[in-house]
């Protein structure tokens, strides 16, 4: 058995559960246990949009609706339990998942103290299948988060089959609004521009309208394209406006609920959360997507491109963390050399818990041919 807390024990918002819950089934899989999920409570975060009198009708049904929880939401086959026994002798207790990884005995002895495996772990300590299948209970608590596709040390072919069991789907009702949405549109782009987290990590930080717009130039170079914007600042769109001035512009948010009203509101949940996730598929469709660095929900949009449509590109906008790493022509390229895609960006990598969760990872670059 596998008694795994939910990150911050559920404190966060709806995106680290999912990376979380996701996680959790990946080490299920992994060790081939049941796993019983725990502190998974109701996530929805409102963004500071309904605030203003002139969202608050469009979001009145969000605020008045029942909380989903992420396992209302997420529908990956998996192997949970709801009742585990902790008071067992021969346990394994562990804390922070960001400073493990995951591996087999026959890789440890092959690869422990090469510099693959020191490339590979940035400080982590290794745990292996075996070692850990020789309890009865792994009791993993002040968990954390971090991507499987960072956690698991593994071939090849194993690891894409173990990523591949945890590929984020969501229920029906969503999944089939979110191809109708996507139907009236061929090809477009898409961004999230997430303004509260520029103010979270950069104090007193506004964007810097001609950097980000020589930016955009270069990351969506078809004018004639519209592009598809997520924000949690529709109060504050201007911002938005100002830098895709040469495009044509849509806010998702606004385009559900002014042209989807009545198929969102017969939904089997219709929180914020079912709106993110929204959000989330839509932009992952984008011919080209740029995000905003440090946003789990970022992290979400540039997973689901990987598994749904093997995008594997990765454009920020350029904030102070990400400016450092941005070409002479506006491109986004690694500073360093590295066996995987961690060790090839610099600041984007400063410690493991950094590299854990701030950013979805390559999946091709987080293994190598072993």
């Amino acid at each position: 058995m596998i008694y795994i807390e939910n990150a911050s024990y559920g404190a966060e918002g709806f995106n680290t559960h999912v990376m979380s819950y996701s996680l959790a089934i990946s080490l299920s899989n992994f060790l081939e246990r049941d796993f019983y999920f725990d502190f998974e409570v109701a996530s929805s975060c409102p963004p500071d949009s309904p605030s203003d009198p002139e969202y608050q009708e469009m979001f009145r049904i969000l605020l008045e609706s029942p909380r989903s929880q992420v396992s209302d939401l997420v529908s990956i086959p998996n192997r949970r339990v709801f009742s585990v026994d902790r008071d067992v002798s021969n346990k394994k207790e562990l804390q922070l998942l960001h400073s493990y990884f995951l591996t087999t005995e026959e890789l440890k002895r092959q690869y422990e103290g090469t510099i693959i495996w020191d490339s590979f772990a940035v400080g982590r300590h290794a745990l292996t299948r075996e070692q850990l299948n020789e309890t009865e209970l792994i009791d993993w608590t002040h968990t954390k988060l971090t991507t499987p596709a960072y956690f698991y040390f593994l071939r090849p072919d194993e690891k894409r089959e173990l990523l591949d069991s945890v590929k984020l789907r969501y229920i029906e009702p969503i999944e089939n609004l979110a191809d109708s949405i996507l139907d009236r549109f061929n090809t477009f782009y898409s961004c999230h521009f997430r303004l509260n987290v520029f103010l979270l990590f950069f104090e007193n930080y506004l964007p810097e309208i001609e950097r980000f717009r020589d930016y955009v130039r270069v990351a969506f170079p078809d004018t004639s394209l519209p592009i598809l914007i997520s924000t949690e600042a529709l109060h504050k769109k201007e911002i938005a406006q100002s830098i895709f001035r040469d495009y044509e512009i849509i806010f998702i948010d606004e385009l559900i609920f002014n042209e989807f009203n009545e198929e969102y509101a017969a939904l089997p949940f219709t929180d914020f959360n079912v709106l993110t996730v929204l959000n989330q598929l839509i932009c992952a469709r984008g011919e080209r997507f740029i995000g905003t660095y440090q946003s789990t929900f970022t992290a979400i949009i540039h997973r689901l491109r990987q598994e749904r449509y093997g995008k594997r590109d990765f454009n920020y906008f350029p904030d102070p963390k990400v400016e450092p790493l941005v070409s002479v022509d506006n491109k986004i390229v690694p500073d360093q050399h590295g066996f995987f895609e961690w060790n090839r960006y610099s600041a984007f990598a400063e410690d493991h818990a950094a590299i854990a969760w701030m950013r979805e990872w390559d999946h091709q670059l987080s293994t190598i041919n072993l």
